[in-house]
């Protein structure tokens, strides 16, 4: 997580070992009021996810959701997929009337666009 480059390696590797203890983390973890996922399987066990039965399908999002690009590597070109709204529009077009197999065709061309 630390950039090789940095001149203050001791520093910052300090602070993200403090920001990551379990005390530092529990403060932020309740602040988000369930619009955070744990960080690992133990924050599923939270008191956080008892206060209000609404948060509870949540609590199981890190177990079954996915990054950006699943399954392959969550990468640059996997973002830009996402933030061109390249899968919406695909779905978008059809909606409005494209044929479903040029609709697809569309969103594959502009994919192929990114990743080479």
């Amino acid at each position: 997580m630390v950039m090789g480059y940095s001149k203050n390696q001791k520093p910052v590797k300090d602070f993200l070992r403090w920001i990551h203890s379990k005390p530092v983390f529990a403060e932020w973890f309740a602040s988000q009021q369930g619009n955070s996922d744990g960080a690992t399987k133990d924050w599923a066990n939270d008191k956080l996810w008892d206060a209000d039965p609404v948060l509870q399908p949540f609590r199981d999002i890190p177990l079954f959701g996915r990054l950006v690009g699943y399954a392959g590597p969550p990468n640059r070109m996997a973002a830009e997929v996402v933030t061109k709204y390249i899968i919406t529009d695909m779905y978008a077009k059809a909606i409005q009337g494209m044929p479903a197999e040029a609709a697809v065709k569309w969103a594959h061309d502009e994919a192929v666009k990114i990743y080479t």
